[in-house]
């Protein structure tokens, strides 16, 4: 019944010119014929609760049975984060503006909002900046967040204050200097990690996974805005797959299409400071269990973007190769 319900939502929110694009790679790819695939699709979502977009992220038309069942679906990410993160006590992940209160101890830039302030207040904090960042405590895929270029585009601070209102931007903060190793890596956006934990029935903390997502053209580094995505082995911080994106026609990256640097290998900077802030972040509040962490990396240390309650499976299991659903299915 469920799984009916997702396929209905699917249904609306399915992105239709990206799919038919995807559609017509995998039937190039695979030998299959065009109404078995799709029927393929339809069934897939009816008895996984996977995705139309996800049975071509994970390649299902290559899997077989066995394999499919392996994969945290769209319709199981949404049950098991529903259980471990409440509707009712997640307010304090989902809204930007209540989680960088909470965990301002990891968030190391100093912020304000600018609905509220002054002209003056604004210019205050603006100061000499070059560039600050406008966004909305609510939303997320990368969305709802400006750059403002201060000095190169000539904003003023009415320009910023007006703005701000304009576009309901209640956040404006600092913007932050990637570590020199990351913006090498991938000069257009701030690169983060997507550090997954689980905390315990006995309040202990486990990692679950680790992710280096990176942008490419843009200035985010989100994969639902063109970004790329790697594996990241937990224990020594160095990525060790290769680059994964949400456009399927696309080969996978060995280096970094911009920059050109080896992605198999990068050694994530301050790797043992970043793991014990995340495990640090997900013992402070119990209410919370299974959250995906943003985290940027400056010459200093790491710091927390955001902690996101419905985190994406997809940019853990792309790069991954094989569904993970069993490390989930182990805390329920």
């Amino acid at each position: 019944m469920m799984n009916a319900l997702y396929f209905l939502y699917f249904l609306k929110t399915s992105d239709w010119g990206r799919l038919k694009r995807h559609f017509s790679f995998t039937l190039r790819k695979w030998p299959i014929g065009s109404w078995r695939l799709f029927w393929d699709v339809v069934g897939c979502a009816l008895k996984y609760g996977i995705s139309f977009h996800e049975y071509f992220y994970y390649d299902f038309a290559g899997k077989n049975a066995t394999q499919r069942a392996e994969y945290a679906s769209m319709g199981f990410m949404y049950q098991f984060q529903k259980r471990m993160n409440p509707p009712g006590k997640r307010e304090m992940l989902a809204d930007k503006n209540q989680f960088d209160r909470a965990f301002a101890e990891f968030m190391h830039r100093k912020m304000m909002n600018p609905i509220t302030a002054t002209i003056e207040e604004v210019a205050a904090f603006l100061g000499n900046e070059e560039k600050v960042v406008l966004k909305r405590s609510t939303g997320g895929q990368g969305k709802n967040v400006q750059v403002v270029f201060l000095k190169r585009d000539s904003r003023t601070p009415e320009w910023v204050w007006t703005e701000a209102r304009e576009k309901n931007y209640d956040i404006l903060e600092e913007f932050v200097q990637q570590h020199p190793a990351l913006q090498e890596l991938s000069p257009n956006s701030l690169n983060t990690v997507r550090f997954i934990t689980q905390r315990l029935e006995d309040g202990s903390v486990e990692v679950v996974g680790a992710s280096l997502r990176m942008g490419l053209e843009k200035n985010t580094d989100n994969l639902s805005s063109g970004g790329i995505t790697c594996k990241v082995d937990v224990d020594s911080g160095k990525v060790d797959s290769l680059g994964y994106s949400f456009d399927i026609t696309q080969p996978l990256c060995e280096v970094h299409p911009v920059s050109g640097v080896k992605l198999i290998g990068f050694q994530i900077p301050f790797w043992q400071e970043v793991k014990e802030m995340c495990l640090k972040a997900a013992a402070k509040y119990p209410d919370n269990r299974s959250v995906g962490w943003d985290v940027a990396i400056t010459k200093e240390g790491p710091l927390l973007i955001e902690g996101n309650h419905d985190w994406g499976a997809r940019v853990w299991q792309m790069p991954a190769g094989c569904g993970l659903k069993k490390l989930l299915e182990h805390y329920i």
